[in-house]
Parts: C-alpha cells; sequence; structure tokens
C-alpha cells in the first residue's frame, strides 16, 4: 500500500497532554495511518493514505483543538514568538517587583513604599498580571477543556485564579490576608521557565542546524552565454555549474571539466583532500581547495547526499521511541488525578479546620500549592529531548540513527553479526609483505614492488591494480614491452631490458624460471594471503603477499564490544580457511564462513527464535537482507554508497569503531531517558503529598513546577558531554 508522509509544524503546545490530545484527534482521521507529534521539536509526522486524506481539512482539525498549525516550511514565526515571550515577561516582572519587596518587608527589610502595601493598589497590578500576563493559560485551558481533555494550562488557571479570586473576596469583606503575590509570581516564574525551557530545547538541535547550515545558498550557473548567480534551489539535474578555488561545491554531481583537490571530510570522514578529474563523482557541500572545476549536476535538494543525511537526522529527532508509550500513559490522566487530589485536600483542610472560614485560607493555599507543584511536561519532555541530543551528537561523528526505536534497541542488542569484507577489513587487498631474495638479481624491496608493477601494468587483472597501489611514491613506472599474459597463470614482459615472470610456482616452472621458495610463502598462505612470485632474468627474484587488509581499529572495536557483554559473530561469504585467520587476527570466536546472503538471514533468525536481540554490522549493500532481518542492520559506507533505506544506523565516514559509539551513545541516552522520567515521576510522587500535607507555600510550588521541565531539558544536554 503507497503511503504519504507530511510534517506539520505545531505551536501552542504548552505540555505533554497538548502532543497526546493532537495525536489522538489526528487519529481519528479517515485515512491516517499513523501520527506522531514531538513536543520538543514542535512537529507533528503524519503517515497517510494518498488520496483519503484532505491535508488541509487535517490542517483545521488541529487548529479547532485550539493550536496553530502548517506544513512544516522554514518560517520566521518561532523568533516572533520567542520575542513577544520574552515582552510578556518583562511586563509580567515589572509588575511583579512591588510584590517581591513587600515579601522582602515581611521578611525584616526596612523600607518600603506605602503605596505597595495598599490592598488596591496591589489589586490592580495583580489584575494586569493574571489577565494580560497569563491570559495565554486561560486559553490554553479554556482551548484544552473544550477538546475534552485538561493540559498544564489548566493547573495553571486553577491555582493562580484561586489566589487572586480569595484575595479579591478578601478586599470586599474589608479583611483577611491578601495572596495577590502568589498568582503574580507564580505567573512570573511560569513564563521564565517557558523562556529557558525553549532556549534548551534549541540548543538540542544544534546539531542538525550545523548541518543545515552547510548548505551552499548560491551556485555559479554555466551556459554558452556565460556565467551567472543562481539560488541552489533553482538547480535541475543535468546543468553544469563552475566551483573556484575555496568555495563548496553546491550539488552531487560529476565532474566534467577541470582537475583539483576536494576536501570531503564531512562527508567520508577522510582527513586529506581527493584528487577530483573529468568524470569523478562530488558531493554537494564539500570543499573545492586548489583548482577549478566545471561539474554536471546529478542530485539536489534532499535527493544529495547531504540532504538525505539531514533527513534522516530529521526523521530520527521526530520520531517517538518506545520508552515514551509509558510517559504517555501518565499524561493521558495525570492532569485529573492532579485536580481530583487538589479538590480532595482542600476538602481535608477545610473541614480538619471545622468548616469554617478561618479554616479557608489553609484549606485553598494547599489546594492551590497541589495544583501549582504537579507538572505533565517532564514526562513528555523526557524522551524527545534526549533523543534530539543523542541522534544529534551520533550525527557529530558520523553515526546516523534513523529514528528513536533504533536508538532504543540498540542498547538492548546482545548477538551482534559482524560481515568481515569492509568491515572489518578494508575491503580492498593491499600488497601486505614483501620479500626479496638474497643473493638474486634484485638488491631492494622497492625494485622489486616496481619492475612486478610496471610488468603487469597492461594486464587486466585486478593484482595489476594492486601492484601499482604498492608502487606509489616510487616513481613513474617504465612501459613494458612483450608483454603476454597466460589467462589467469601470470604474467611475463620485459621491463628496462629484465625478463620479468609474475604468478604462481609453477608458471614460473614452466617459464624457465630457477630458485628455491623461502619458507615465508607457506607462512603467508597459512595467514590466508596470497603470494606472488616474481623471477628476473629466470632467477627467482622475490615474494610479494597480497592480502584484504585489516582494518587498523578492528582488534580495539571487537575488544570494546566484548567488554559490554556482546556476544560477536563473524558471518561472511569467504572461504573457512581466511575467515578464521581473520577471526584470529580481531579475536573473535564465533566464525561462519561460506555463507550466501539468504543464509546470513537464516543465522538472524534462528538467534531471533532463542529470544536474542539481534544487530547486523554489514556493508549495506550486499548484506542489505540481513540488514533488515536484524531486530537493528547497521549499515557502514560513506553519504553516497550506503544503503540508508535498508539499515537503521547508517555509519557514514567511520568504521567498526563508529559501532562502539553508537552503542555507548544507545546506552548513555536510554540511561538519560530513565533518570529523567525517574525524575518526573519522583517530583511529583513527593511534591504532590508535601504540597497536600501543608509543607509547600504556593509560590515554592509554582517555582518547582516552572523549573521541573528546564531541569529535565538540561539533563538531556548532558549528553553532549558524555565520553563516547
Amino acid at each position: 500500500m503507497e503511503k504519504g508522509k507530511a510534517k506539520l509544524r505545531i505551536t501552542g503546545m504548552h505540555c505533554a497532554a497538548c502532543a497526546t490530545r493532537i495525536e489522538r484527534v489526528v487519529k481519528r482521521q479517515e485515512g491516517v495511518l499513523d501520527v506522531n507529534v514531538n513536543l520538543a521539536l514542535e512537529r507533528a509526522t503524519v503517515t497517510y493514505i494518498p488520496g483519503a486524506v484532505d491535508l488541509e481539512e487535517l490542517i483545521d482539525r488541529v487548529e479547532k483543538l485550539g493550536y496553530g498549525a502548517h506544513l512544516d516550511q522554514p518560517t520566521k514565526d518561532s523568533a516572533g514568538d520567542r520575542r513577544r515571550q520574552w515582552e510578556m515577561f518583562v511586563f509580567s516582572l515589572i509588575l511583579s517587583l512591588p510584590f517581591l519587596w513587600v515579601m522582602a518587608h515581611m521578611a525584616g527589610f526596612p523600607y518600603i513604599p506605602r503605596a505597595f502595601l495598599n490592598p488596591r493598589v496591589q489589586w490592580v497590578l495583580a489584575t494586569e498580571i493574571q489577565f494580560v500576563a497569563g491570559w495565554a493559560f486561560y486559553v490554553g485551558a479554556w482551548k484544552s477543556l473544550r477538546s475534552g481533555s485538561a493540559n498544564m494550562d489548566v493547573l495553571v488557571a486553577l491555582g493562580t485564579s484561586a489566589a487572586y479570586g480569595y484575595s479579591v473576596w478578601m478586599i470586599l469583606r474589608g479583611s483577611g490576608h491578601l495572596y495577590f503575590e502568589t498568582g503574580a509570581l507564580i505567573i512570573t516564574l511560569v513564563r521564565l521557565g517557558k523562556i529557558l525551557e525553549a532556549h534548551a530545547k534549541t540548543r538540542t538541535a544544534d546539531a542538525l542546524a550545523e548541518l543545515v547550515s552547510l548548505q551552499v545558498k548560491l551556485a555559479h550557473l554555466w551556459t554558452r552565454q556565460g556565467e551567472r548567480d543562481v539560488p541552489v534551489q533553482q538547480l535541475q539535474v543535468g546543468d553544469v555549474v563552475v566551483v573556484r578555488p575555496g568555495e563548496q561545491i553546491p550539488a552531487d554531481g560529476r565532474v566534467v571539466a577541470g582537475e583539483s583537490d576536494v576536501d570531503e571530510s564531512m562527508m567520508t570522514g577522510e582527513m586529506l583532500p581527493v584528487v577530483k578529474r573529468a568524470g569523478d563523482l562530488v558531493y554537494g557541500a564539500t570543499l573545492n581547495q586548489q583548482g577549478t572545476l566545471r561539474i554536471q549536476v546529478q542530485r539536489v535538494g534532499a535527493d544529495s547526499a547531504l540532504g538525505r543525511i539531514i533527513g534522516l537526522i530529521e526523521e530520527a529527532q521526530a520520531s517517538k521511541a518506545p520508552v515514551q508509550r509509558l510517559a504517555d500513559s501518565i499524561c493521558n490522566v495525570f492532569v485529573p488525578v492532579v485536580i481530583a487530589i487538589s479538590a480532595g485536600t482542600f476538602g481535608v483542610w477545610f473541614f480538619a479546620g471545622g468548616g469554617t472560614t478561618s479554616a479557608l485560607p489553609t484549606a485553598l493555599m494547599n489546594a492551590v500549592a497541589v495544583l501549582l507543584i504537579a507538572c505533565p511536561c517532564p514526562f513528555g519532555l523526557a524522551t524527545p529531548t534526549a533523543v534530539m541530543v543523542g541522534t544529534g551528537r551520533a550525527a557529530q561523528m558520523g553515526i546516523f540513527f534513523k529514528g528513536g526505536e533504533a536508538l532504543e534497541q540498540l542498547h538492548r542488542v546482545q548477538v551482534m553479526l559482524l560481515d568481515k569484507t569492509g568491515t572489518l577489513t578494508r575491503g580492498r587487498p593491499a600488497v601486505t609483505d614483501v620479500r626479496v631474495i638474497r643473493p638474486g638479481p634484485l638488491r631492494s624491496r622497492n625494485d622489486l614492488i616496481r619492475l612486478a608493477a610496471s610488468a603487469e601494468g597492461p594486464s587486466e587483472h585486478p593484482l595489476g591494480r594492486i601492484l601499482a597501489e604498492g608502487a606509489t611514491g616510487l616513481g613513474p613506472l617504465p612501459e613494458p614491452e612483450g608483454f603476454v599474459s597466460s589467462g589467469g597463470g601470470g604474467v611475463r614482459a620485459i621491463v628496462e631490458g629484465r625478463t620479468v615472470v609474475i604468478g604462481s610456482g609453477r608458471f614460473l616452472e614452466e617459464c624457465g624460471v630457477e630458485g628455491v621458495v623461502p619458507p615465508e610463502k607457506d607462512l603467508w598462505e597459512s595467514e590466508g594471503k596470497t603470494v606472488i612470485q616474481v623471477g628476473v632474468d629466470g632467477r627467482l627474484a622475490g615474494l610479494i603477499a597480497v592480502s584484504d587488509v585489516l582494518l587498523e581499529e578492528s582488534r580495539r572495536a571487537v575488544k570494546a564490544l566484548q567488554a559490554m557483554g556482546i556476544e560477536l559473530v563473524m558471518v561472511t561469504g569467504d572461504n573457512r580457511h581466511t575467515a578464521e585467520v581473520v577471526s584470529r587476527q580481531v579475536g573473535i570466536r564465533h566464525v561462519l564462513a561460506e555463507l550466501s546472503p539468504e543464509d546470513k538471514v537464516r543465522v538472524i533468525r534462528k538467534y531471533q527464535k532463542r529470544g536474542r536481540k539481534v544487530a547486523m554490522v554489514g556493508d549495506g549493500i550486499n548484506d542489505a537482507p540481513a540488514l533488515a532481518a536484524a531486530d537493528v542492520g547497521i549499515a557502514v559506507g560513506t553519504g553516497a554508497d550506503v544503503a540508508l533505506d535498508a539499515a537503521d544506523v547508517a555509519l557514514i565516514g567511520t568504521g567498526l569503531e563508529g559501532v562502539v559509539r553508537a552503542v555507548r551513545l544507545s546506552r548513555a541516552t536510554l540511561r538519560n531517558i530513565r533518570q529523567s522520567l525517574f525524575w518526573a515521576l519522583g517530583y511529583n510522587i513527593i511534591g504532590i503529598p508535601a504540597a497536600a500535607a501543608g509543607w509547600l507555600s504556593p509560590l515554592i510550588a509554582g517555582a518547582s513546577m516552572a523549573f521541573s521541565s528546564v531541569m529535565v531539558v538540561l539533563g538531556a544536554l548532558r549528553l553532549k558531554r558524555v565520553r563516547i
């Protein structure tokens, strides 16, 4: 079934109950398959059946709940909202200063303007704060109650209105203690808490903002009439752009003219610049260093490598981890239960005081304290803020989670299957060992490699490329003469007047090459290496060993994963002997060799039937079936070649150590979420009974509630400093 996905920007949410209510209403719409509302990002992701859902009607339903909604596009509304929040906070703070002065006077401060003690002056100031600075809470409470639920606005509106209303009643009666300062300062503190919370939430998205800032704004479009600057958004596939030294490449494409070094570190993790010539691929946002390039555009916008990475992070940060379900279930009943406890508190204290008007102040203040100490926001913020910071921190290390579920599942992994080629090894054979036979026709290692590389030059066999790479830095290779290939046995050529024969021992014998083969041949072959014999002028000159080189970090990564209690299994299509050699080198005990892609899937199913959580680490292309079958699929590659669709986690520009970091980050993030949920639960379990018992004044209760959400967001920001 074809599915569509829309992202909506939601404004006006104040707590987790708001997000839960929007989800419940939108899910009821016919054609909607799933909806996820992220309180921290203020975004809703709706999955629907195309043609069965009218997005404008969906937006209208959300607006009828009392929230702003529009298709997620860059706007300046958020900056305007922050400015209005600051203006309202400053307004409330200025009008609250006289109440703070009164409280200081009651605590012993000697001087106070007489007007501040005037009940009617306090009434005027409190009225301004209650119904101007606090009007948003009334609006939010009304919209919430109208839709059949209750949120934090209801608690704030009820608590401050009770304090304000009781104080007005006392003035009209002409006697009694006033509590105007309670409602005024609570509204001011809650406003301050929301500003701090918004600022902290902005910091959680720093990593994504950094990636977005890498996108190029202008491109030099090349035409037959000349060059002209155009916005990158106007580029189309097939356009040709000019990139000068020091400029960023505007889009993914292929070089059609020019040569230059390009810094691709942000895309591949490779710190050294890569030489780009005609025919080579280049990626948007990478930095051209020296020459001028002319590039034909192949992918733009969201289809580019950087666009796909940004989309991956946005999807991960907007998703909901399974642990969030517990918090959602708490939020659904939280506010009604708190209101019931507050009403019970009022009744107990009122009747315990004799049921007279003298018992009313104490009963009312304790009931207000219950309303104000309670806060559902930490439950709604604990998971999304931690997921945002965790995925953002991961992105900075080249680790990209497809969603909160992958981030959570990874910390549960008990068995990890590692593909050999390209994961534990480089995936590209290279010259590993050289043995020059002395006395013999050659003097040095470099002479042997140089002659062998020259002789293999015309060959189409992969060995020619491997030897040529091994001869890098030895100067230009001479052209061979009289090249003859035996079709798999070896090659023969004349290089600089010397007859060079390369191949197996049998081929060298057939060519009349004589000499005693040194013992290194058997040793290297026992290590799974391919050994090439080289003869020069009829005598055995030396041996060259070629092998898929083990990545430097593989041993460290394997040791670290095993220390975490994860069982490691190597799975490979290579022969058993080679696989066992590599497994011994890295320290993996369990080896499964000569497996097809279907065999790897069967291995995963076998572990899963035993109740084990399985992760698969592969190159993201050949291992796509196994990556999809595993509980967590981890693809290793670059921003261009990694199969993002097949894997749950993509490692770009990082090897197996990226897997170690991903597991550590997953565990740290889930630990952070649990700590935040524990804090939220503990805060309310301790705070509500304390307020009901009369141990907390409404002012302290309100201040605690205002800063409880800030504490959760700041707690999530600790993930930025965790050592991974």
